[in-house]
């Protein structure tokens, strides 16, 4: 494994608040890792620290094996692309704004840079279109273009699917999965979708309060500890007798067991509900049950076939207390 960036206890904070706090994380190079959290999680931070556009107020960053320091910051951000979530179109066409980026430093070639984006991310037919006037997916993908020109070492999406229609979102999904195989390059993106997070990246960063958690941060619970069952809401889930305090809980949609019946095993934690969606996952089955909180299984298109599951039937979700993750 090639490390691009090492962050050692790395403290970010709003006024006096600390938004960040990394007693370590390692990102590989040439790999996708997403970023995953609910919002305030910090994952927008830290993309911003990534992207050398913030600085720590303790703790240190390291670059490709160089410590980055304040004085070195613009130097250290031109080497990567930053696509926020709501991109900004600077006035004139499409080809105006991706030329722009190359005009600003100084690069050669431009029109021959300018055309291979285009193609690359379909979207020559509108370089001469008004970049403002663009539907939101189109203006996507041109600041995306205005990064990739660039050729950066790494290229850093935050939220890149949350404003987009269905169709956009699997455009870009695919241009995820074929960037780093293409290129070799590094990606990071942040994303409110747990299982897409799984489903796209090689390696997934969870984030809880600022902080990393070894945990999917899918079914995420929140509630309290009272007598080794964690209650939140209508839920009373039971947890492993050494555990006595936490705030959150999660549960690995892989470590859910759905059933038709009732089942006798040494499971301690059985809930009925009703079936209200079934969908491909990644070559897997996402089935979410309702029982009154809603939780996110992940099954084979076998036991599919098995247990003949349909929507709005009825069915068990039966997980283990050694399977709760508690933070």
């Amino acid at each position: 494994m090639t490390t691009i960036y090492q962050l050692n206890q790395l403290v970010f904070s709003y006024a006096d608040k600390a938004a960040l706090a990394l007693e370590k994380l390692q990102i590989e190079e040439g790999k996708i890792t997403a970023l995953i959290g609910e919002n305030g999680s910090g994952k927008s931070t830290l993309l911003n620290l990534l992207a050398f556009l913030s600085r720590p107020d303790s703790g240190s960053i390291i670059f490709k094996g160089q410590s980055v320091r304040a004085r070195d910051l613009l130097a250290f951000r031109r080497r990567v692309g930053f696509l926020a979530q709501k991109p900004f179109m600077l006035a004139g066409t499409v080809y105006d704004n991706i030329e722009f980026a190359l005009k600003i430093q100084g690069k050669a070639d431009r029109p021959a840079k300018v055309a291979c984006v285009l193609k690359q991310l379909d979207i020559s037919y509108c370089s001469q279109q008004q970049a403002k006037l663009l539907s939101g997916g189109e203006q996507q993908k041109v600041a995306l273009a205005r990064i990739l020109v660039l050729a950066p070492e790494v290229l850093l999406l935050d939220e890149p699917f949350s404003y987009l229609d269905q169709s956009s979102a699997q455009a870009l999904e695919l241009f995820v999965q074929r960037y780093t195989q293409a290129t070799g390059k590094t990606l990071i993106f942040s994303t409110h979708d747990r299982l897409q997070g799984f489903a796209l990246a090689d390696n997934v960063v969870a984030l809880a309060d600022g902080k990393q958690v070894l945990t999917p941060l899918i079914n995420l619970f929140h509630g309290e500890v009272i007598q080794h069952q964690f209650q939140s809401g209508s839920l009373s889930i039971q947890l492993p007798d050494v555990i006595s305090s936490g705030r959150h809980v999660s549960i690995n949609p892989e470590d859910i067991v759905l059933s038709t019946t009732a089942l006798a095993s040494s499971m301690r934690n059985h809930f009925q509900g009703r079936i209200i969606m079934i969908a491909e996952e990644n070559g897997s089955v996402r089935v979410n049950v309702d029982v009154g909180a809603v939780f996110k299984v992940l099954i084979t298109y076998q036991a599919l076939q098995e247990l003949q599951l349909k929507l709005g039937e009825k069915v068990w979700v039966n997980f283990k207390s050694s399977a709760v993750v508690v933070f």
